[in-house]
């Protein structure tokens, strides 16, 4: 049950690639060998459950290039043979963690269990989806606490979403990890027991890739969150990754509430017996950061006594000279009559700031087709233009024009249609794709 489902995992930055028998332990196909980036491998036996840093001896023939492109071929195939079968696994309790059957079933977290003896559990698979279908999983090894995937983590929604929105909940609860989020929901179910919203179950999902992704994460999904939830609490780690990891999230939502946790980590929580401390936590005492705090004055008269800078320039010489500059975190208004020209400067001002400052630029115009735009903005850079049918199309200087905006323009996909509270949630995305104006 276990080996055979192993044939195109990543392990870290590694691909599985074949498996092989294991001399030392006497298995016939245990040994799953392992591709890193640059091309050298490694292994692991879950016969004897022993990794292998040199899975191919000397002398022993390697894998060649014509044997990894034949791979690849055949991957895609048997790794959606793999997700099957992975998905008639069990769902096991985990005393050692607390968790209980009933919370892995939820989730559709899957046990692996060692061929040696058939009961101890040794490997936890955790569902990634999209679109309601299931494109990964994500694989711990208990013992090495070594993590990998079968299948494809690229646009995958985030652990557990489709459980979160199906409970209708208007609050959202964000973990670092997969058995974080299992404990969380575990500690506000039982809680919730016994009382008038027993029948209302928490929405509790988990970041893709742990602390490291919080940004990306939140980036990806924000349109989705906001469209479900009128709330958000972050309840990652307490440790330094986690507390950096709220404040990256906290540059794509500002809104989203933290949680100080009573233990390092919500499963931590649950086995140390504070799962009560915990849902009050997150229930109760979970903050929006103050963006507003008393300062000293004192403390900035050294950075006070520089002289002053000027902003990145405008496209027009007398402006700069008069604003002094564009200045990040500053708004700048300009208003003029109907058909006088503010979308003209509005699209030499994108041009602009991409070739002269190398900025990325979002643009919201519900008035103009967003083929025009990149027409107008195109046609500034090459001082041509693109959109009149009575002027001959310079498809070199389009081409050039192009290649020097690169993908540093960003528009939104509607028309005619422009609304504060969505609007206020596409520059939020636009800011995490790395938009500065």
């Amino acid at each position: 049950m276990l080996v055979n489902v192993l044939m195109h995992f990543i392990w870290m930055n590694m691909s599985c690639y074949e498996k092989l028998p294991h001399e030392e332990c006497g298995s016939s196909d245990a040994l799953q060998t392992f591709e890193d980036e640059d091309g050298t491998y490694s292994g692991y036996c879950f016969a004897c459950e022993t990794f292998i840093r040199e899975p191919y001896p000397e002398g022993t023939k390697k894998p060649s290039r014509e044997d990894r492109a034949d791979h690849n071929r055949r991957r895609s195939e048997d790794t959606q043979r793999t997700l099957s079968e992975i998905s008639t696994y069990p769902c096991l309790p985990l005393p050692e963690r607390k968790l209980e059957v009933k919370t892995l079933e939820y989730f559709g977290i899957k046990i692996g269990v060692s061929e040696q003896d058939g009961s101890t559990p040794i490997l936890h698979y955790y569902p990634y989806k999209k679109d309601g279908v299931i494109k990964a999983y994500k694989v711990r090894l208990i013992a090495e606490k070594k993590m990998w995937c079968v299948g494809e983590m690229k646009g995958v929604d985030l652990f557990g979403w489709d459980e979160a929105i199906a409970t209708g909940a208007k609050k959202l609860f964000i973990t670092e990890g997969e058995l974080d989020a299992a404990a969380l929901w575990q500690a506000l179910v039982a809680k919730q027991k016994g009382t008038k919203w027993e029948q209302y179950l928490p929405a509790v999902v988990s970041l893709t890739r742990g602390a490291s992704s919080a940004k990306k994460d939140l980036t990806d999904n924000l349109i989705k969150i906001r469209s479900h939830f009128q709330e958000v609490v972050l309840c990652f780690d307490m440790d330094e990754a986690g507390q950096a990891a709220i404040e990256a999230a906290h540059e794509v939502y500002p809104l989203a509430k933290r949680a100080a946790l009573p233990s390092k980590d919500p499963n931590a929580c649950l086995i140390e017996g504070r799962a009560n401390a915990l849902c009050n936590a997150v229930l109760f005492k979970s903050t929006i950061p103050k963006n507003t705090r008393l300062i000293n004055g004192q403390s900035l008269v050294a950075a006070g006594r520089e002289q002053a800078k000027m902003g990145l320039s405008w496209p027009w010489d007398g402006l700069t000279k008069l604003t002094r500059g564009i200045r990040f975190g500053e708004t700048y208004y300009l208003g003029a009559g109907v058909k006088m020209g503010k979308s003209e400067i509005v699209n030499t001002l994108a041009a602009h700031l991409i070739t002269e400052h190398d900025l990325s630029v979002f643009l919201a115009k519900p008035e103009e087709a967003n083929r025009k735009t990149v027409q107008m903005v195109l046609g500034k850079i090459a001082g041509k233009i693109f959109h009149d049918p009575d002027v001959e199309f310079d498809y070199e200087a389009y081409d050039k024009a192009a290649a020097v905006v690169g993908d540093r323009l960003f528009m939104l996909s509607l028309y005619q249609h422009l609304g504060w509270d969505s609007l206020r949630n596409d520059i939020m995305v636009a800011h995490g794709q790395g938009c500065k104006a």
